[in-house]
């Protein structure tokens, strides 16, 4: 898996039993069997690390969506439903800017 790459996969609730099946954007795959991911909702939410992805229908979304780069994750590769598609190269380069502007102030 690469950076961008938009995976279905299942998240388990963590206060009550149960839990869905959610899109996510694969940001760091080390090779292990975990990797780092930014959940993905189509709720637009005001944060300044919520980044719409533009071209959605070609990253293998269903509806218009939302990356919460501020929400970011550990999740077992094992959880992967499926691989959805992968962010284009103009929504790739916004979600870098926004990790950079995060991350390194």
């Amino acid at each position: 898996m690469k950076l961008g790459d938009v995976v279905l996969l299942r998240m388990e609730f963590h206060q009550i039993a149960g839990g869905k099946v959610r899109p996510a954007i694969v940001l760091l795959d080390a090779g292990d069997d975990d990797f780092v991911a930014a959940p993905v909702t189509s709720r637009p939410r005001l944060s300044e690390y919520d980044l719409p992805v533009q071209e959605w229908k070609n990253a293998g979304l269903n509806v218009p969506s939302f990356i919460r780069v501020h929400k970011l994750t550990v999740l077992a590769k094992s959880g992967i439903v499926r691989p959805l598609g992968s962010l284009t190269k103009p929504d790739r380069d916004a979600l870098v800017q926004i990790l950079d502007r995060a991350f390194q102030g």
